[in-house]
């Protein structure tokens, strides 16, 4: 699994775990919903500096590791 792939699982249960919908995911984010759905069903990937963006918050919100680098989460 890509590491930008691991984004996209921990989008999903990130809204699935707090019970918010995707718009509610796209506006935590500051993104549209069809970027959150897009992403979330592989459909599109998120550029380099978005994927440092959303790794940033996911580590914010302690979902991810600390161990696991933004150089990964977005190479």
């Amino acid at each position: 699994m890509s590491p930008l792939d691991h984004i996209a699982e921990q989008l999903k249960a990130l809204h699935q775990e707090r019970g918010w919908s995707q718009e509610d995911l796209a506006r935590e984010f500051g993104v549209s919903f069809s970027t959150v759905n897009r992403r979330e069903n592989g459909k599109a990937k998120p550029s380099r500096l978005a994927g440092n963006q959303i790794a940033r918050l996911l580590k914010k919100m302690k979902l991810i590791p600390k161990a696991f680098s933004l150089q990964k989460m977005a190479a």
